[in-house]
């Protein structure tokens, strides 16, 4: 039972009438018949929503099974080994161990952002620390952090001197570049290019590699990579869950941005963040 329909007619005697009667009863099924569709809707939306659930949960344990099992098991057997080599080797699998640690970080932190981000998103807004920055400081400082990720890869930086400050949060606009600079250091190869441009009233970042670019079966549907668990190469050997262009994504729309990805014209990948941008506000005059 959905609910009990009620009447109370102004004048009781036409319900002895038969065509009043069909009419309220033709009414009363129609009311009924809106009421089960809702009703369906609301279990068709849910099982839908179950269904997505239960994939991402899939996909996440299938991803982490192997991209947290493979850096863990790496760095257990190389302490293992400390116990056994010789010290002039020490410092070699010292060297290991801080790469398969590195390596786990960078998945946890990237599940960890993702959380974050999701439940800021589910509750509506994204806490934002917007402030006026130096984009050139910002850019910097994500070059530094994905240092380890780039493995002396050469990282070659262009922007106008005159790149006016822009607001934005430093930290998450960093972890963009810092994931952008990773996947270009994973999937392409050395020169990756920084750049930096102030267009009418947008900050255009973008972070370009000379490698193989995009797989051609992403022709025509670049927007997929930027999915949760989404690889360019489902089968890669290379490690990662498909995690970093998606966090990219969701700093970039919590900030009113777009982010894209494209072949670059003369071989290559290359993303692009656009984000909004406004004058910044003149220096206050010292007061005398």
């Amino acid at each position: 039972v959905r609910g009990v329909l009620a009447l109370c007619p102004a004048r009781p005697r036409w319900l002895l009438i038969p065509e009043q009667a069909q009419q309220l009863d033709t009414l009363a099924r129609q009311i009924a018949i809106a009421l089960e569709r809702v009703h369906y809707v609301e279990v068709a939306q849910r099982a839908v929503v179950e269904m997505e659930s239960e994939r991402l949960r899939n996909a996440l344990l299938g991803a982490i099974s192997h991209d947290v099992r493979t850096p863990l098991t790496a760095l257990i057997a190389l302490a293992e080994s400390l116990q056994t080599l010789p010290p002039e080797e020490h410092t070699e699998a010292a060297r290991a161990i801080v790469t398969q640690a590195h390596a786990l970080h960078a998945l946890v932190s990237n599940l960890l952002d993702m959380a974050r981000l999701e439940s800021g998103v589910a509750g509506g807004t994204v806490n934002l620390r917007r402030d006026w920055q130096s984009v050139e400081e910002v850019v910097g400082a994500a070059i530094r952090a994905a240092r380890p990720a780039l493995r002396g890869m050469v990282v070659q930086t262009a922007w106008d001197p005159e790149l006016p400050l822009v607001e934005f949060d430093a930290v998450l606009i960093e972890r963009v570049l810092v994931n952008l600079l990773e996947n270009a250091a994973k999937y392409g190869a050395a020169p990756i290019e920084v750049g930096a441009r102030a267009e009418a009233g947008t900050l255009v970042l973008t972070v370009r590699d000379h490698g193989p670019g995009l797989p051609a079966a992403l022709h025509g549907r670049e927007q997929t990579l930027f999915d949760k668990f989404t690889r360019g190469e489902a089968e890669s050997a290379t490690p990662g869950v498909g995690l970093g262009l998606a966090i990219c994504r969701a700093v970039v729309s919590a900030h009113g941005g777009e982010i894209s990805a494209a072949n670059a014209r003369d071989g290559g990948a290359e993303f692009t963040v656009t984000l909004p941008r406004r004058e910044p506000p003149e220096p206050a005059e010292a007061q005398l």
